[in-house]
């Protein structure tokens, strides 16, 4: 059984919705050798209900540590849009846990999940 299997099939016998850690999807993709996109979109879209954003710090080629105490990396935010793509827009956390900046410093990246977030039901309506 694959992972996105048994996701469905936990998700199903519990009959629970889906966070979708997307930061966490990239980070296992790098530490276990698979594509991020595929993964994601053998998520059940109806049953994603929040998201989450956060950042990892690059230990080799072949390890991310899913820190939360980082800036979001491009390739996540590549990832975020590829998610809102297949599952819609969901409510979307940024998360700290140290290194924590002052406000201003993080309010880009909050910004920039609300102009992809507007970018894409916008996109949904035009649809």
């Amino acid at each position: 059984m694959s992972e996105p299997e048994f996701i469905r099939a936990v998700l199903d016998e519990a009959q629970c919705d889906l966070h979708l850690d997307v930061n966490n999807v990239y980070v296992n993709s790098v530490n276990f050798g698979f594509d991020p996109y595929t993964f994601i979109s053998n998520m059940p879209a109806e049953r994603v209900v929040y998201m989450h954003m956060a950042g990892h710090e690059r230990e080799a080629v072949d390890l991310a540590i899913d820190t939360h105490g980082a800036d979001v990396a491009d390739s996540v935010w590549e990832l975020l849009d590829h998610a809102y793509a297949h599952v819609g827009v969901h409510p979307t956390l940024l998360e700290r846990d140290f290194n924590i900046p002052p406000l201003a410093e993080l309010m880009p990246e909050i910004e920039r999940i609300h102009q992809a977030q507007q970018r894409w039901k916008e996109s949904q309506h035009a649809a």
